[in-house]
């Protein structure tokens, strides 16, 4: 039986609460929030699936990191704190000789990822950073047909994911709106996309970025990207500009030679492949959602019976990075080369 600490409790935590405790042989054994309050109230966020529940069982409760981790009793650290906190937290989990699991992204930057880099390559404890979409059936399923090569090569490829500007807590001041401690859309919602894009295709030779301010000039709300690959167009939009009761919508449309493939997540999740001939069909996808999925594999990667999966601490940083080439291009109004300028596996 693995023991499980989960440090922040917020929207993601009772996400990764819930996950938990629909885990054979895990359990939750604590709890950590500097802001106790968290544990008697529902935290808003844009997907169904987080556990508002009150009653934590014998969890021990803490509002210190670094008392929690002193008093020990656990085996996992499940790190859902805001992203400026996942260096810090990640390297003192780690020297304590922790497994530790840490929300994307995995930081605000690539310079901080190395740094987290660091601490696992000394550590004695599993390291993993919580791309969920590696691990959510449609994905996985998108990405057994590029790598197969089912219906062909990739010929070009789009990615969407847009929502409602970030306004549950303080009042609809979410420190999401707050760049310098969440990295805005472009890191904070679009790291996913970016992720995918380095899963399914590797890191591009350049990406170009327009961008768009919010109103109030404090933000950026709308972005879209080209990333540059010598065999296919590949594309991206991310965006908290849509208003009224929008909500929250992602996908995408990625056209191989023999077929198209169309992920959406309305009018509710769906993933359809036209194919040249024949009618279109839903493939048959995997069980769970990618929170639930992920949670397991990491599970299973402690206690030592999986050893490689679709995420190496490796990739998020890059994927970061790739981020990092985004965000510059789009203050510079310039092609950033992003290929040969990251660490390779």
């Amino acid at each position: 039986m693995k023991k499980i600490a989960i440090a922040g409790f917020g929207f993601m935590g009772r996400m990764h609460y819930g996950c938990w405790g629909r885990m054979r042989g895990a359990k939750v054994a604590a709890i950590c929030d500097s802001n106790l309050a968290q544990l008697k109230k529902s935290s808003g966020g844009n997907i169904a699936g987080a556990d508002f529940s009150t009653d934590f069982g014998d969890a021990r409760i803490f509002d210190s990191f670094d008392g929690m981790l002193a008093a020990g009793g656990f085996d996992i650290v499940d790190i859902t704190l805001p992203t400026p906190l996942h260096p810090a937290m990640a390297e003192k989990a780690l020297a304590a000789g922790y497994h530790v699991l840490c929300e994307k992204p995995m930081a605000l930057d690539a310079k901080s990822c190395d740094r987290m880099l660091a601490a696992a390559s000394k550590a004695k404890g599993r390291f993993m950073v919580a791309q969920c979409l590696r691990f959510w059936p449609c994905y996985v399923c998108l990405k057994d047909l590029v790598g197969k090569g089912t219906y062909g090569k990739v010929v070009a490829a789009d990615f969407s994911r847009l929502a409602n500007a970030p306004g549950w807590n303080d009042g609809g001041k979410s420190w999401f709106l707050d760049e310098s401690k969440s990295g805005g859309v472009q890191l904070d919602l679009h790291i996913h996309d970016a992720d995918m894009i380095n899963w399914l295709f590797g890191l591009p030779d350049a990406v170009t970025t327009l961008a768009h301010r919010h109103a109030t000039g404090g933000w950026t709300d709308h972005a879209h990207t080209l990333y540059e690959y010598s065999d296919k167009v590949v594309t991206s939009t991310v965006s908290w500009a849509p208003v009224g009761e929008f909500g929250f919508e992602s996908g995408f449309r990625v056209m191989f030679e023999r077929a198209t493939a169309v992920g959406s997540t309305r009018p509710s999740e769906t993933f359809t492949i036209y194919p040249s001939k024949g009618k279109p069909f839903s493939p048959r996808l995997g069980k769970g959602t990618g929170y639930e999925n992920e949670i397991r594999w990491f599970l299973s990667y402690v206690n030592g019976t999986a050893k490689d999966g679709p995420l190496t601490p490796l990739d998020a940083r890059n994927s970061v990075a790739l981020v990092d080439a985004e965000r510059k291009s789009a203050r510079s109004g310039r092609r950033i080369h992003v290929k040969g300028t990251m660490p390779e596996k």
